[in-house]
């Protein structure tokens, strides 16, 4: 049996493997290194800014804009 994990934008429940992990640390948004805690978000949520603009808020506590941040690591990770 494959791990299920919820995506925090649409909390839809996807297997792991096609989720994208991530981490909030420092009050910057980055790709999960293995240490904390983290969240997934599934593809189809990371295409709409504006639907995971919210949720990244809520995960990370704070008002920051993440959308540089998850930009810059959706380029590095395809």
């Amino acid at each position: 049996m494959k791990p299920i994990r919820m995506c925090i934008s649409c909390r839809g429940k996807f297997e792991q493997n096609l989720l994208t992990r991530l981490q909030c640390k420092d009050k910057k948004l980055l790709k999960f290194d293995g240490n904390g805690r983290s969240f997934y978000i599934c593809n189809t949520c990371l295409k709409d800014t504006n639907k995971i603009s919210k949720a990244l808020k809520r995960a990370c506590k704070n008002n920051k804009k993440y959308e540089i941040d998850l930009k810059e690591i959706l380029v590095n990770v395809r």
